[in-house]
């Protein structure tokens, strides 16, 4: 009987046995922590599984012991696998999914049926680069993107940004609508943003998915969602992140002795110039050999107020997870960048007055599921943000001024300790170092907090697919300053020959008390309310998505006036509707009319139609059966007309505008009075800026979306621009208002191609973007000129005007050669200039077109990634080109600016065949300075690449970690690591601002450590 028992035991036994010996467990990870819903596939047959909300799968094998672990988004993988094995996967982001939904305006859409001209990227991509603005992490990453970062300094380096370059002559008119969870934000506020918090962000370009916002979509639109909850335990992720900062661009300064020779040879120059002494022999040997340093001091000012590197930290933590009824994502993050600047401070002045950025983020976004048909959400941001710079004012362009400071100006301390001022200096203003230890500092304070609520009813029992859905949004912003400084402190002159000091003439003898000051700042609410009803549905090969939409907004500024808040009001609807055949046959046609009060009652409102079409190839059935390896081949196209409501001048430009003017005297006795003087004319047809936008683009993807790539072409006409009248004769006596009249075309393409595949456990991707894009001014009344080449009509706006360089003068080429106006003699080792207009004088009928605007035309990125069991590495080189920048005043001009490298490389008779430099003088005017003469000369092509990120990282195995953790990994970044020019004469960022002295906070190269931590 045993023996019967044995026998069935066996037969029940023996199955289960081999099912656990075939089965494949294992876990799904992200760069963000485990995947929940990844499909797991038995290759060549149906056995599928899904990973849960930990990540984690198990699958019985039948046949081909390979597994393809696919999920929208992400890139699929292959792994061998055998049974019993637990395995661990890792999956990198695929952005050329053509079934991943993108966010567009109010909406969202598949790529795969997508007609319209959008750009996307996934928030997790951009997470780990350690910068603190979001802009500042897109540069490189989106075809149709541009951005230049002007400025490094602590909170307020995010990079000004353009999608498709410009097209206004308004400067303001160029700026891309922000969107972010369907409400409009600032450049500032979107810089704020903590990235992660970002669940993706899209770029917006053409007319077919920008004219839903009517009268402020002519610039693009940038749309950010925020994460969400998923339902499910509650999930912890922390994040850790320590970063070295460093100058990209290291500034060099030549010292004493070499400044001092300079110097002379500028005042042997310079005839009849007796505003300068030249230095002595005894002094140059001094210089030289640095033994008497109270006397001939030789400071490195920038060396010694300037750190080489500083720190910055940053700490964020989110929870997620519910269930049916709730979903909750909540997050807290901390960002802290110190400045460069050396501490200088004492027990008796504990200010910090260093640069640095602390902000401090909060968000809670919650889905309610209040009834079976009802959704509601509620989500609350604050955002707290402390900006600090010392009192002591731009400290980098003092560094960079020679009228303020030199080498020999003062020792860095006196003897004693005590400060010193620079007494060979006209304003004999005290060493930088004195002013950073005592003058104080500047502390700008801004809090921003946003609440929506909305919520969507679903109408069903009206119609299949139907829903209203409505929210109410609040935004609030305050700011204030607080300084602490000082005024006044007590500096000496140290005099060796005696041991004695004199103090300054003026200055106290003791150190007052800090004084405290607080300045009101920025205070303004935006309430947004929207309204939208909802159609989606499918029948059989046909699909519909339509929405009809009711937003308005008002938002109220002030500043220390408190009176006279007065509301800025947009209001409009909006109908959209989308439709596709067997996702082959595609069509959506948007109608907004929309308007705003800037404009008289009567020119409030405009209508803005687009229309755009596709057709995927790819869906008909005699492709596939040639050409079975593309997966999309979609022609699309798109024509639409936008407008833009950012105009220059007052707010109400319709209206007369009467200013206040200075006091007039009646009577027989002086008694003033004060008096309102007729401002500019007002325009009672002025409106908005209008685009007529037209696109087309191809859309490919072939290999099981392994190969994808997308090109579009774009020609942009902007009319109906503002701009003030130039022909008006300025006779008439009175200014007028901007009209109507401008144009400009802006037309360019884009290209991005991916390519993700992998070969076993090695995964790798490669995704590289091209954007070109070139304006034309096609008219702004513009007087006729008296030559042609001095017109800037036919040109690209922010097109600079100067001199064309033509050599240096000899000796040999003076008497032949055209003279400046005004009765400067020029001598060898000036620039010369051409002569356009022949007249023998170089004079402003000598003024051309020259090098090109300071915003690029051009911009590319290629990102190399690739990952190996738990190892990843992803690098991005971007750069730009097509555009140019010049500096002037302390930035590069002799007697204006320190002495630099570059100036020894001047026009001498010995160095006249390979000088890059003109001669040097003392004399500001010349025909050599940048300031007096702009020329090519001195405007450089600025293009230029850059080594902009750098990631490595490790996810630890799952085995070792330990009690409740479910995810942790290491890794290593890097921002703005290398930089390549083509230019020497600057010691300057490629992206510094044109015709300034180029004296902004350097753009800092981070090197960063982080540690995320999942529960």
């Amino acid at each position: 009987m045993k023996k019967y028992i044995y026998i069935v035991l066996a037969i029940l036994i023996f199955p289960l046995l081999t099912i656990a010996q075939s089965t494949v467990t294992g876990i799904i990870k992200n760069t963000d922590g485990t995947l929940a819903g990844v499909t797991i596939t038995e290759k060549g047959s149906s056995n599928t599984v899904q990973s849960d909300e930990n990540g984690r799968f198990s699958i019985s094998l039948r046949s081909t012991q390979v597994l393809v672990f696919s999920s929208v988004g992400y890139a699929s993988q292959e792994r061998s696998a055998k049974p019993g094995e637990q395995l661990e996967i890792f999956l990198q982001s695929n952005n050329q999914d053509i079934n991943e939904v993108v966010v567009v305006g109010f909406g969202t859409t598949k790529k795969l049926t997508n007609t319209g001209a959008v750009s996307s990227i996934k928030g997790a991509d951009i997470r780990q680069i350690p910068t603190s603005s979001v802009q500042n992490a897109l540069t490189g990453r989106l075809p149709g993107f541009v951005s230049v970062q002007r400025s490094g300094q602590p909170g307020r380096d995010a990079s000004d940004f353009y999608i498709r370059g410009v097209s206004s002559l308004n400067p303001d008119g160029n700026q891309p609508l922000i969107i972010v969870d369907d409400i409009e934000y600032t450049y500032e506020q979107l810089s704020q943003i903590n990235v992660n918090e970002i669940e993706s962000i899209s770029i917006l370009k053409d007319a077919s998915t920008t004219a839903v916002f009517g009268i402020k979509g002519a610039n693009g639109v940038l749309v950010v969602k925020t994460r969400r909850g998923e339902s499910g335990k509650p999930k912890i992720n922390a994040r850790f992140e320590s970063g070295l900062q460093s100058p990209v661009t290291k500034l060099e300064f030549l010292d004493a002795y070499e400044s001092a020779l300079l110097w002379n040879e500028a005042i042997n120059n310079t005839a009849n110039d007796n505003t300068y002494q030249p230095f002595s022999e005894q002094a140059l040997a001094h210089f030289r050999d640095g033994d008497d340093p109270y006397t001939y001091p030789d400071i490195n000012w920038y060396e010694r107020i300037f750190k080489p590197a500083s720190l910055q930290y940053n700490t964020n933590v989110d929870i997620t997870g519910g269930g049916e009824r709730i979903k909750y994502f909540i997050s807290g993050g901390a960002f802290s960048q110190d400045g460069n600047l050396y501490d200088f401070q004492n027990e008796a002045n504990k200010v910090n007055n260093n640069y640095y950025y602390r902000r401090y983020n909060l968000r809670s976004n919650l889905d309610i599921q209040a009834t079976k048909s009802l959704k509601l959400r509620l989500d609350v941001r604050a955002n707290f943000n402390r900006i600090n710079s010392p009192r002591a004012g731009n400290i980098v362009g003092e560094v960079f001024d020679f009228s303020k400071i030199r080498p020999w100006s003062a020792p860095f301390l006196n003897p004693n300790g005590s400060y010193s001022y620079a007494s060979d200096t006209q304003e004999l203003l005290p060493t930088i170092n004195a002013r950073l230890g005592t003058s104080g500092y500047h502390l700008d304070r801004r809090n921003d907090i946003n609440i929506l609520f909305g919520g969507t009813q679903e109408l069903e029992s009206i119609a299949k697919g139907l829903s209203l859905s409505g929210r109410v949004a609040y935004a609030s912003v305050e700011s204030n300053g607080r300084e602490q400084g000082r005024d006044q402190i007590p500096v000496y002159r140290y005099f060796p020959d005696t041991d004695s000091y004199i103090l300054k003439g003026g200055a106290p003898y003791v150190m007052d008390n800090y004084t405290l000051r607080a300045y009101q700042g920025d205070y303004n609410n935006r309430v947004n309310a929207q309204l939208s009803l909802n159609y989606s549905r499918s029948f059989n090969d046909h699909t519909i998505n339509s929405l009809l939409l009711y937003n308005r907004e008002s938002y109220n500024s002030r500043g220390d006036k408190r009176s006279n808040w007065i509301p800025q009001n947009f209001e409009g609807f909006t109908f959209r509707t989308g439709y596709d055949y067997k996702q082959k046959y595609l069509l959506d046609l948007t109608l907004a009319y929309n308007g705003s009060d800037r404009f008289q009652s009567d020119q409030r409102y405009g209508f803005f139609p687009a229309i755009s079409v596709g057709y995927n190839l790819a869906q008909e059935q005699f492709f596939q059966n040639r050409f079975d390896f593309f997966d999309l081949f979609k022609f699309r196209g798109s024509y639409g007309i936008v407008g833009s409501d950012k105009v220059a001048g007052d707010r109400y430009l319709f209206q007369q505008v009467y200013n206040e003017g200075g006091p007039y005297s009646f009577g027989v006795s002086h008694q003033a009075s004060g008096t309102i003087y007729e401002g500019n004319l007002g325009n009672s047809n002025v409106t908005w800026e209008k685009q007529s936008s037209f696109d087309i683009g191809l859309d490919l993807s072939v290999f099981n979306n392994k190969l994808g790539l997308t090109v579009d072409y774009f020609n942009n006409i902007r009319y109906d621009q503002l701009v003030t009248s130039q022909s008006l004769p300025l006779h008439i006596g009175v200014g007028v208002s901007p009209t109507n009249i401008a144009r400009v075309r802006n037309r360019g393409v884009e290209l991005e191609l991916n390519y993700n595949d992998n070969i076993g456990q090695f995964s790798y991707n490669i995704k590289g973007v091209f954007s070109y894009f070139k304006n034309k001014i096609l008219f702004q009344d513009e007087p006729s000129p008296a030559f042609p080449w001095l017109r800037s009509t036919g040109h690209q706006i922010g097109q600079p005007m100067g001199y064309l360089f033509d050599g240096f003068y000899s000796e040999e080429n003076i008497a032949s050669s055209p003279i400046p106006a005004g009765g400067y003699q020029v001598q060898p080792g000036d620039l010369r200039y051409k002569d356009l207009n022949e007249d023998g004088v170089i004079d402003d009928y000598d003024r051309t077109t020259i090098g090109r605007p300071n915003i690029p035309n051009s911009s590319f990125g290629l990102t190399l990634g690739g990952s190996y069991k738990g190892f990843s590495a992803n690098v991005l080189f971007q750069g730009t080109t097509g555009y140019s920048f010049s500096v002037q005043g302390s930035g590069i001009e002799p007697f204006k600016s320190q002495f630099l490298p570059i100036h020894q490389e001047r026009w001498t008779p010995e160095t006249a065949a390979t000088a890059k430099f003109p001669r040097l003088t003392t004399n500001p005017t010349t025909v050599n300075s940048p300031s007096s003469y702009m020329s090519d000369f001195w405007l450089i092509d600025a293009t230029y690449l850059r080594l902009k990120t750098v990631e490595l990282g490790y996810q630890f195995p799952d085995r070792w970690l330990p009690l409740t953790i479910s995810n942790a990994r290491l890794y290593v970044s890097g921002y703005n690591l290398l930089t390549w020019t083509n230019y020497s004469l600057y010691q300057q960022d490629p992206e510094v601002t044109s015709n300034t002295a180029g004296d902004a906070y350097q753009n800092q190269r981070v090197v960063n450590l982080g540690i995320q931590i999942g529960f």
